[in-house]
């Protein structure tokens, strides 16, 4: 007999590696889309996050070992994981602005962080 047991667990192997594919190319396309708009950061174009969000979370003083604490770590990543997640620009906006206050904040620092470490490795790389 052709169809055995495991000639039909052959197919759901195939069809979730497939599946696997598809979720690992998405993410690979997502993460590119997100590494482009740092790119544009680091030029000073700030697709998601306008001049005036910008200004008011830099405007207030905060300090530097929340970047340490682990439970705000934890939700910066969750934060920017799901800000990658994103297919499109107005999916990441519509995310952003959807964030609470202190969440957009901590997004908005650990952004501004990443891109300012990517001017500084690009700067010492060409030195």
């Amino acid at each position: 007999m052709s169809n055995s047991p495991s000639s039909g667990s052959g197919t759901k192997t195939k069809s979730s590696t497939t599946k696997k594919s598809v979720k690992n190319s998405d993410r690979e396309s997502n993460l590119k889309k997100m590494e482009a708009l740092l790119r544009h950061s680091t030029s000073g174009v700030h697709a998601l996050f306008d001049n005036a969000a910008i200004a008011k979370v830099f405007s207030q003083v905060n300090d530097d070992k929340d970047f340490h604490d682990f439970s705000k770590m934890k939700i910066v990543q969750d934060c920017m994981t799901t800000l990658i997640s994103k297919k499109s620009i107005n999916e990441k906006l519509y995310y952003i602005h959807s964030l609470e206050a202190e969440k957009f904040e901590m997004l908005v620092r650990s952004y501004f962080h990443i891109v300012e470490n990517t001017i500084k490795s690009t700067h010492e790389m060409t030195h």
